[in-house]
């Protein structure tokens, strides 16, 4: 990763908001986009920094950046040497940002930057550690198929998990470690390790909204989900699923391992024949195979859990 040179960074401030912008690709209008933020975020009469993450060579983003920086704009610009997905940077541009505050956004704008001011009120105001904005298109009513998927698979109760305008503290910022397409479910992992998080309905520009990304396709949105599920659900205890699923299938080879011996020797049914006899025995075998699958997991999670930061103690009552 390498960073233009800078001037004199924003002193670490609790008033600062920092505003933290993965690029993907080059955007001809970049300087106008970062302008209509500026002028949204004027409105919180705070001091600003805008943390640029370039997820590869985009030289031209990068030379509007560095222009934008000389004439004065408080602009951080880091940037890749090749892409690496936008969790990955989504994670450095957290790491880097100073502020107390910080704001996470698509340079795209799903929502009109002059509502980021009621993200932070709203954070400021609460007692929840994240905010998300809940994109809401005129005459679309809840959340969208994935939200609903999700609230079947894990109880998930977000409208629109996947909106990409943020606001966060700084703890919850330096916390959080994606990689990845998990920014896609950032509220959920940071509700996990136990931040509380809320959203505000915020009018969607155009057509962005709860419905699904038509750009992902849904193949790779179920193996993100599935992902997400198994480490939200058995990341600190992976023997219970691949133990219980491993041993329904030797519990089911077994019965049929069993049922074939008693057909031979009191039935007196040949087996030398019957495909059953291998189905049965490879059932047994891949039962074993699942249940050390999950014993392996449960070691290394056991070895982890000492040295891992998941559980974080809120306050200290005395």
């Amino acid at each position: 990763m390498t960073a233009e040179p800078a001037p004199r960074r924003l002193a670490a401030a609790t008033g600062t908001v920092s505003v933290v912008v993965p690029l993907s690709r080059d955007l001809e209008d970049l300087e106008a986009r970062h302008a209509r933020l500026r002028a949204g975020l004027e409105l919180l009469a705070r001091p600003l920094e805008f943390v640029y993450v370039l997820d590869g060579p985009l030289a031209r983003s990068r030379a509007a950046l560095a222009a934008l920086r000389r004439a004065g704009e408080p602009i951080e610009i880091l940037a890749f040497a090749r892409p690496t997905g936008e969790a990955a940077a989504l994670t450095v541009g957290l790491r880097h940002a100073r502020g107390a505050v910080v704001l996470t956004l698509d340079p795209e704008f799903p929502i009109d930057p002059a509502e980021l001011p009621r993200l932070v009120h709203r954070l400021e105001a609460g007692e929840a550690d994240l905010v998300t904005a809940a994109r809401r298109v005129p005459g679309r009513a809840g959340g969208g198929k994935l939200e609903r998927l999700l609230g079947w698979l894990l109880g998930c109760r977000f409208e629109d998990v996947r909106s990409p305008v943020r606001a966060l503290r700084a703890r919850v910022a330096a916390e959080l470690t994606l990689y990845g397409n998990q920014h896609r479910f950032l509220p959920l992992l940071a509700q996990a390790q136990g931040f509380a998080v809320e959203e505000l309905p915020v009018p969607a520009l155009g057509r962005n909204g709860p419905g699904l990304v038509r750009a992902v396709g849904w193949p790779s949105l179920l193996l993100d989900v599935v992902t997400v599920f198994f480490l939200l659900r058995f990341l600190e205890k992976p023997f219970r699923f691949f133990g219980g699923f491993g041993l329904l299938v030797l519990v089911l080879g077994g019965l049929a391992t069993a049922w074939l011996v008693f057909e031979r020797l009191v039935l007196g049914v040949p087996l030398g024949d019957r495909p059953a006899l291998i189905l049965a025995t490879l059932m047994v075998v891949l039962g074993i195979q699942i249940i050390a699958v999950g014993l392996i997991g449960e070691l290394v999670t056991f070895a982890w859990a000492r040295e891992s930061a998941d559980h974080r103690v809120e306050r200290i009552v005395e």
